[in-house]
C-alpha cells in the first residue's frame, strides 16, 4: 500500500507549490488514507462568465476557468496544454473590458505548481516507445455546471484518439485546496499508451476508460493584484491607457492624431509648453494637427498630465521629420469659401434623421444595452445577437417582428466568447466567429442554452495584439468567409503574421485558403451585387481613404504592413476599390455591407459606419469588367454607430450598433439595437450615378421640377489618392470641374452631364444645388455623392 502511495505522490507532487514542498509527503498520505477528497456540490463560481476565451499573459487562444476564489486554471488551446494553476485572479483589461486598446488580460497571484513542473506535457507510447503525434483542441462542453475540454490526438498512421478532460477545484474534509483532472479516452489501440506529466514524471491514462489525476496543496495566503503602476516602465503609459489617448495616437506612427514623436519634435520641453499642452488636453479641440477634434479630458489631474507629457517627450529626436527621411507630401487642394450659415444636414455634413422612406423601432431597453458584434436569424424568426463586451455573449430574442419592444423575450444562450464579431445560421445550426476561432454552438438538450462549443477552424495565425480582429461572418456556397485585420502594436523588429490582412475562405472541415491580401481593418463582409463578395476597410497607414472592396483572388488591397520588409519599400500596385469612402466626409469606420431588398433601391447595397455613423447607400456598376460606383448618404437617426446589418423575416432591416469610449463611436454612444422598415413613402434623392463616355448620368427617385439646370447648379470635383506610410493620405491633383453641358431626360428623372477633363482612377465628387426640388415639391434628402471612376466607358 505504502509503495503504491509513494508512487502516486512521486507522480503528483513534484514541483507543487512554491515553498510548500516540506511536509507535503505526509500531507498527501493523510489525504489519501482518509479517503476524504470529493467534489463539492454545484459550484458558485467567482466570475460570470467563469469560463472565458481571451488573450492571457500575452498568449492568444487562451481559455481561463475561474473555478473558485481559491483556484483559477488556464489552458493554452493552441498547444492543448494546461497553462497555469493558481490562486489569485485575472486583471480584465482591454477594449471589451475597459475600453483600453494597448493592453490585454493578465493573471495575478501565486501558482500552486511551478511552471516548469506543471503536469501538462502529453506523451504517446507505442509498444513502450515514444512516437510523434498531433494534438488538437476540438472544443468544450458544459454539463451540470462543469466544463469538459475535448481534444483529438492524431497518430502518424492516421488513427484519431478522442481525449476529454474535466478539470475541477476540490477540497478535502479539512478544507485544503486541490485540483482534479478527470480524463476519458476513446479509440485507443491496444499497443498505445497516453500520458501527461512534466519532464520528470508522467501519469498514464487508462485506455478507453476514465482516469483521474488529483492533488492537494497546502493553503496559500490571500492574494492581491499588484498595483497597476508597478506594471509599467513609465507611469505616463498607465495614465494614457486609463484615458483614451491610444485610440487616436501611437508612439511613432501618425493615426487619427499625431504620433508622440511628432508632438515631441514640434515643441520645446519647458514649463510654458507644458502649460499650453496641458490646457489643450483638458479642453480638447482641433486646428493644430487637422480638423479632427480631440476629446476634452477635464478629469485628468495636473500631475497625471505632467507625467503623460514627460512620457511623450521621451520620444523627442534630434532631427526633424524631413531630416529623418520621412516624406512630407505636398498636396493640391480646392479652396473652400467659408459658409455664412451652418450647413444643412445632408448638404456638406452628415444627416441627422432617419430616412423618410423607413420607420424606426428601437429594440434595446434599459435592461438590454448590447454592444452588437453580429446579428443572424434562426429559421423560426428568432434573432441572435452577439455582444462585443466583457460577457462575450450570444442572446436569443423572440418577438422582434412586432413593434412593441416590451413584448420581446431576451435570453442569454452563450457566453465567454472572445470578441464575437460574426454570426451565421446554416441549416438551423449556429456559427459564431470569435477573435481566434470559428465556432459551432450546439444546444444538446433543447433548452435554448448552448452546451457545446465546437471548433470549426482555429488554424489562422494570431498574436496577442489587440487589433488582430476577425470580422464576418458570411456563408456562401458551402463555405464561410471572414476577414482578418492587421496588428497595430508590433515592435520595430516584428512583422505581421502572413495570415493577417486577408479574406479567408473556410471549409467546414476547418481548412482555409486566403483570397486576397493587404487589408487593414476590414470590419465588414457581405454578399453584394451579382452575388459577389464585398468587404469594407478602414483608412489608415497606406490607406488614404476608407473603402468598399470587391473581393478578388490574389488582389493586393494596399496595406503594406503585411508585405515583407523588402516588398514594403516597393509595394505592388494596389487594386482600386469599387468605391472610395473619403474619410470624415462619408466614412471613417465602415462596417458590414448588405444587398438592398426593397423600394427603388432594390439591388443596390448598404453599409454601416461606426464612427461616421449611420448607413450609407452604394450604387455599383461594372465598367470594362471592373466594379465601380457611387456612395450616398442614406440614414442617420440611430442610437450609436452602425456595426452590423441583417434582413429579418418581417422585411425589416435590423441594425446592430456598437462603440467604445474615446474615438471608435458615434457621439460616444456605445450600444444599440434597432430596425427600420420600408414604409412606401417616396424620398426625393439621387438614386444612381452612372459613368458615361465623357461624363455622367444622374438618376433621381422622382421627376425633377420644371426648371432649367445650369452648370453652376452642380458642383463637381475630382482627385486621386496617394497611399503613404503615414496615417491616411492626401488628395492629389484636387480640382474643380465645370460641366460643359447639362441635359434633362424627357421623364425628368435623369440628367446627363458632359464633363471635360475627367480622369480614370479618380474620385469624382458631386454636390447639387440645395434648392433643387421634385415635381411634387419635395426637397432633396441629401445633395452629395462620391463616385469612384476606376474606368471610363468606351464611346
Amino acid at each position: 500500500m505504502l509503495g503504491l502511495l509513494s508512487k502516486y505522490i512521486r507522480q503528483h507532487t513534484k514541483g507543487i507549490g512554491r515553498g510548500y514542498r516540506q511536509g507535503f509527503f505526509l500531507f498527501m498520505i493523510w489525504a489519501l488514507l482518509s479517503a476524504c477528497s470529493h467534489p463539492e456540490k454545484p459550484k458558485e463560481r467567482p466570475l460570470d462568465p467563469w469560463a472565458f476565451r481571451s488573450v492571457l499573459d500575452k498568449k492568444p487562444r487562451m481559455l481561463t476557468l475561474a473555478l473558485d476564489t481559491a483556484c483559477y486554471a488556464a489552458y493554452d488551446l493552441t498547444t492543448s496544454r494546461l497553462y497555469k494553476l493558481w490562486k489569485g485572479g485575472v486583471t480584465l483589461e482591454g477594449t471589451v473590458y475597459t475600453n483600453k486598446k494597448n493592453i490585454q488580460p493578465t493573471s495575478w497571484g501565486t501558482p500552486y505548481i511551478e511552471k516548469d513542473l506543471l503536469p501538462n506535457r502529453w506523451t504517446v507510447l507505442q509498444n513502450g516507445e515514444a512516437i510523434d503525434f498531433e494534438i488538437r483542441h476540438k472544443g468544450y462542453v458544459f454539463r451540470n455546471g462543469q466544463i469538459t475540454l475535448q481534444f483529438e490526438m492524431v497518430l502518424g498512421d492516421g488513427t484519431i484518439i478522442q481525449l476529454h478532460e474535466k478539470p475541477e477545484f476540490i477540497r478535502d474534509n479539512q478544507g485544503s485546496p486541490g485540483f482534479s483532472r478527470t480524463f476519458l479516452t476513446r479509440n485507443v489501440p491496444e499497443n498505445i499508451a497516453i500520458g501527461v506529466g512534466n519532464a520528470d514524471e508522467v501519469f498514464y491514462l487508462r485506455s478507453n476508460a476514465e482516469s483521474e489525476w488529483k492533488a492537494f496543496f497546502e493553503p496559500l495566503p490571500e492574494q492581491h493584484p499588484s498595483a497597476l503602476r508597478d506594471q509599467y516602465d513609465h507611469l505616463g503609459i498607465l495614465w494614457m491607457e486609463n484615458s483614451d489617448c491610444y485610440t487616436c495616437h501611437e508612439e511613432k506612427n501618425r493615426m487619427v492624431g499625431p504620433s508622440f514623436v511628432d508632438i515631441a519634435d514640434k515643441y520645446e520641453k519647458n514649463r510654458e509648453i507644458y502649460a499650453q499642452l496641458g490646457r489643450k488636453i483638458i479642453e480638447g479641440g482641433s486646428g493644430i494637427w487637422g480638423e479632427t477634434p480631440m476629446n476634452p479630458h477635464p478629469d485628468l489631474s495636473e500631475g497625471e498630465i505632467k507625467t503623460m507629457l514627460d512620457y511623450i517627450f521621451t520620444f523627442k529626436t534630434a532631427v526633424s521629420r524631413e531630416d529623418r527621411g520621412q516624406p512630407v507630401v505636398q498636396q493640391t487642394a480646392v479652396q473652400e469659401d467659408l459658409p455664412l450659415t451652418p450647413p444643412k444636414p445632408g448638404f456638406g455634413v452628415p444627416l441627422e434623421g432617419v430616412h423618410p422612406s423607413y420607420d424606426l423601432v428601437t429594440l434595446h431597453n434599459d435592461n438590454f444595452k448590447p454592444r452588437v458584434g453580429a446579428l443572424a436569424f434562426l429559421p423560426d424568426g428568432g434573432l441572435l445577437v452577439s455582444t462585443w463586451d466583457s460577457m462575450g455573449a450570444v442572446y436569443l430574442l423572440k418577438g422582434v417582428e412586432g413593434n412593441d419592444p416590451e413584448k420581446i423575450e431576451i435570453k442569454r444562450i452563450a457566453k465567454g466568447l472572445a470578441e464575437p464579431l460574426g454570426l451565421e445560421v446554416v441549416d438551423g445550426d449556429i456559427y459564431v466567429l470569435q477573435k481566434h476561432e470559428l465556432t459551432k454552438l450546439v444546444d444538446t438538450d433543447g433548452d435554448d442554452m448552448i452546451d457545446e462549443y465546437q471548433v470549426v477552424c482555429d488554424a489562422w495565425g494570431v498574436t496577442d495584439d489587440f487589433h488582430e480582429f476577425a470580422f464576418g461572418l458570411l456563408h456562401k456556397d458551402d463555405h464561410f468567409y471572414i476577414t482578418l485585420s492587421m496588428a497595430m502594436r508590433l515592435m520595430a523588429n516584428e512583422r505581421q503574421h502572413p495570415d493577417r490582412g486577408r479574406t479567408l475562405k473556410i471549409s467546414k472541415d476547418g481548412s482555409f485558403e486566403a483570397l486576397d491580401y493587404g487589408l487593414r481593418t476590414p470590419n465588414g463582409i457581405g454578399e453584394g451585387v451579382d452575388g459577389q463578395i464585398f468587404v469594407t476597410d478602414n483608412q489608415g497607414q497606406w490607406l488614404p481613404g476608407n473603402k468598399l472592396i470587391h473581393v478578388q483572388p490574389g488582389a493586393y488591397n494596399g496595406m503594406a504592413w503585411g508585405l515583407s520588409e523588402a516588398e514594403e519599400k516597393n509595394p505592388p500596385a494596389m487594386v482600386p476599390p469599387a468605391i472610395w469612402l473619403p474619410d470624415k466626409e462619408i466614412g471613417n469606420s465602415p462596417s458590414e455591407p448588405i444587398l438592398m431588398r426593397d423600394g427603388p433601391y432594390k439591388g443596390q447595397m448598404l453599409h454601416g459606419d461606426v464612427t461616421n455613423g449611420g448607413i450609407k447607400r452604394d450604387f455599383i456598376e461594372k465598367v470594362n469588367g471592373v466594379y465601380q460606383g457611387a456612395v450616398f448618404r442614406f440614414s442617420q437617426g440611430f442610437t450609436a454607430g452602425v456595426n452590423r446589418l441583417a434582413w429579418g423575416p418581417d422585411g425589416a432591416l435590423y441594425v446592430g450598433e456598437v462603440g467604445m469610449v474615446g474615438g471608435w463611436s458615434w457621439k460616444e454612444n456605445q450600444y444599440g439595437l434597432e430596425k427600420i422598415k420600408y414604409n412606401g413613402k417616396s424620398t426625393f434623392e439621387m438614386l444612381a450615378i452612372r459613368a458615361k463616355p465623357g461624363g455622367f448620368e444622374i438618376e433621381f427617385t422622382e421627376p425633377l421640377a420644371d426648371r432649367e439646370l445650369a452648370a453652376e447648379d452642380i458642383k463637381v470635383e475630382q482627385w486621386w489618392y496617394l497611399p503613404t506610410a503615414a496615417y491616411g493620405g492626401p488628395k492629389m491633383d484636387h480640382q474643380n470641374l465645370m460641366p460643359a453641358k447639362v441635359d434633362i431626360s424627357q421623364d425628368k428623372k435623369k440628367i446627363y452631364l458632359d464633363i471635360p477633363g475627367l480622369k480614370q482612377e479618380h474620385v469624382v465628387y458631386f454636390r447639387l444645388a440645395e434648392d433643387l426640388q421634385s415635381a411634387d415639391g419635395q426637397n432633396l434628402w441629401s445633395s452629395e455623392a462620391w463616385y469612384t471612376l476606376n474606368q471610363i466607358p468606351s464611346p
